[in-house]
């Protein structure tokens, strides 16, 4: 059974941007849809861990939207924050907007910051545990840095 999302139309998908849905009611409607396509087949052992980082997004604050395409869920705040991307059948690359600093650990650069990207990071999930204070420090950073 699967829960309520708090899928949100960004103010960009509200204008139509890149969006074969043409009002913000077809958005909301079509939003499930893709996240459920990204998990099927064999990608599907990877939703609870989607999910979980879901639910993590918006205890940030009453201020995050989860605005989901076909590929990946934008997670924003003013800005985009984060994205939640199924990377492989065995793990999602959970991305973080962190600017210039530097990746240590877990934490990897994307090469985004020198192409302008707003996504400059990454931290490979695999596992429920994966979600962990690391994970949950870099994401309160990506946040922080939007206000």
């Amino acid at each position: 059974m699967r829960r309520t999302t708090w899928y949100a139309v960004h103010p960009g998908i509200a204008k139509g941007m890149g969006r074969a849905e043409t009002t913000p009611e077809a958005y909301l409607a079509a939003a499930p849809a893709y996240v459920e396509a990204m998990y099927a087949g064999p990608r599907v052992a990877l939703r609870p861990i989607h999910d979980a980082l879901e639910r993590l997004a918006v205890s940030l604050g009453a201020d995050i939207r989860l605005c989901p395409g076909q590929t990946i869920v934008p997670i924003y705040r003013r800005h985009v924050i984060a994205q939640i991307k199924p990377a492989t059948r065995t793990r999602i690359d959970f991305g973080l907007a962190l600017g210039a600093l530097k990746g240590k650990g877990r934490l990897v650069e994307t090469g985004g910051y020198q192409k302008k990207d707003r996504i400059t990071h990454k931290i490979e999930v695999t596992s429920r545990a994966d979600i962990d204070d690391v994970l949950k420090a870099w994401l309160l950073k990506a946040y922080l840095l939007d206000e």
